[in-house]
């Protein structure tokens, strides 16, 4: 499994959340509820990236562990 996925979704999650800041003009309420999802997308974008990190490494090692 990948980080793309983690990416997707922090993506779909942010733009969700920058319609939620918009709103918050007419329901002030709503500001709460996007932090909250922005606050959601940003952990699952790290987790992506960690993801990816651990993948890059992994495949890093093991062609090196071929090569020698």
């Amino acid at each position: 499994m990948n980080g793309s996925t983690f990416f997707t979704t922090a993506t779909a999650l942010t733009m969700v959340a920058l319609l939620g800041f918009m709103a918050a003009g007419f329901f002030p309420i709503i500001v709460d509820f996007a932090f909250a999802i922005e606050a959601v997308a940003v952990i699952l974008a790290l987790t992506g990236l960690v993801m990816v990190s651990f993948v890059t490494v992994r495949k890093s090692l093991e062609r090196v562990s071929r090569i020698y």
